[in-house]
């Protein structure tokens, strides 16, 4: 029988995401803000969606091309 599956997020603190991005706090908020990165409010904490950073990254350019 198969079994569907199932998305399965990375979410973290925002320490643990800038130790694998190269990102500062306030340029974290503003692609928040931009809709380039996903968090969700877990009581007074931000928890971060890797998986969304992982697919910004991704869609960068690279270097040297005229994108």
């Amino acid at each position: 029988m198969d079994t569907p599956e199932i998305e399965r997020r990375r979410w973290g603190s925002l320490d643990q995401l800038r130790k694998q991005y190269p990102l500062g706090r306030t340029r974290a908020y503003e692609l928040l803000k931009a809709g380039k990165l996903r968090a969700k409010r877990l009581g007074g904490r931000t928890i971060w969606d890797f998986d969304s950073a992982d697919a910004l990254f991704a869609s960068l350019p690279d270097y040297g091309s005229e994108a």
